[in-house]
């Protein structure tokens, strides 16, 4: 008779070990109730896909602080981390890329200051607690200057990098994405607010923007139109070079920085592009408005096929030049929202303009460029 083979034992599951302990706030040596701890690999992984190909990866946890401020993080696997507690108002660090091999030298000397490293071991705890420190914060009102909130518009805040250029500041969330640089909204009173910021002088801007829109004709073509913005500056200017910085200290608190959209002293420009040698009117170009004394940008639009012309709706009061790049008579290949053939091009252009009111009818003459020849072409 014979006997049933017993089954290989199982290999143990590895060991790891936990890391537990409490965050309080500086400022009230309370516990930080609810706060976000997130612990992260200081050191990648080779990890490969099922299609071969090798890639870093980094092993993270996130964890809630409990009513008494303390959290647990079980099963971590033995190696090196760094520990991030956040909590809205106080200062996390800005600039932890997603997975710390994106890191460079100076990024990593720059996290070390603000997150605490630890080292698990196997079969152990580590016990590490974290003090939050109050950060300082910007609010203010954003409205229009007959005295209407502007509500949901949107409010960014801004920086010197290390080279002295002024920046997007990228808050706590947008630090993972830098593309999210867009800011805070208003609410319905127009109030807005940045908090959890570290001692440094800000710039805060608000941005008026109009939604393109999509249009569709009677043959059910469709074309999505870009947005027009135009920045306005706390300090009552348009211009970056008219906004009024604002320094704040460690853990300062600085209110009522309204911020005011001059209605009055905005008007609209629109027009055509036109080809010099026929007429007609070209449907597809990009418009860039300068303004003339230093040639910087103040708005950009797209011509608009659905009507044949351009639009600038809002436009300061000022001489400016409007610049027509990449000018182009355009089929659509299925429909618009597919994408555009060429059928023929034209060089680049400007015109110089002075805005004191509503302009429309502005006529930009662009000529057309040579057919390309078949060595060219290739």
């Amino acid at each position: 008779m014979l006997s049933a083979q017993s089954p290989a034992p199982s290999a143990p599951p590895p060991a790891t070990g936990t890391v537990t302990g409490h965050v309080i706030l500086g400022d009230t040596r309370l516990p930080a109730r609810m706060a976000s701890v997130s612990l992260i690999s200081a050191k990648p992984t080779q990890e490969t896909s099922p299609d071969s190909t090798s890639r870093d990866t980094a092993w993270s946890a996130k964890v809630q602080t409990m009513l008494d401020g303390s959290f647990t993080i079980p099963n971590v696997p033995p190696g090196d981390y760094y520990l991030l507690a956040e909590k809205v108002g106080y200062i996390s660090p800005r600039h932890l890329p997603m997975g710390p091999y994106y890191m460079t030298r100076e990024d990593e000397e720059s996290l070390a200051k603000q997150v605490t490293p630890i080292t698990v071991a196997a079969n152990r705890t580590t016990t590490v607690d974290t003090v939050l420190t109050k950060g300082a914060s910007i609010s203010g009102v954003l409205r229009f200057d007959d005295g209407s909130p502007d509500a949901e518009g949107r409010v960014a805040l801004l920086h010197k990098d290390k080279s002295g250029k002024w920046v997007p500041y990228l808050t706590a969330t947008a630090a993972f994405n830098p593309s999210q640089d867009g800011g805070n909204l208003a609410d319905d009173q127009g109030r807005f607010r940045f908090a959890g910021l570290p001692a440094d002088e800000y710039l805060l801007k608000s941005i008026l923007e109009i939604d393109g829109g999509n249009m569709r004709d009677d043959k059910g073509d469709s074309r999505i139109y870009r947005d027009y913005a135009l920045d306005c500056y706390y300090g009552d200017g348009i211009r970056l070079k008219e906004a009024k910085p604002i320094k704040l200290g460690d853990g300062e608190q600085s209110s009522d920085r309204n911020i005011e959209i001059p209605l009055g002293k905005l008007h609209s420009v629109s027009g055509t592009v036109r080809s010099m040698e026929t007429g007609a009117i070209v449907n597809s170009a990009t418009l860039e408005l300068h303004y003339t004394d230093d040639d910087s940008l103040a708005s950009k639009t797209e011509m608009n096929a659905a009507w044949n012309g351009f639009s600038f709706p809002y436009v300061p009061e000022g001489e400016y030049t409007i610049k027509v790049t990449h000018a182009a008579d355009v089929i659509p290949i299925r429909n618009f929202s597919e994408g555009a053939k060429p059928i023929r091009t034209y060089a680049d252009a400007s015109q110089s303009i002075i805005v004191h009111g509503e302009m429309n009818g502005v006529t930009i003459e662009v000529k057309p460029k040579p057919p390309a020849t078949p060595a060219a072409a290739q």
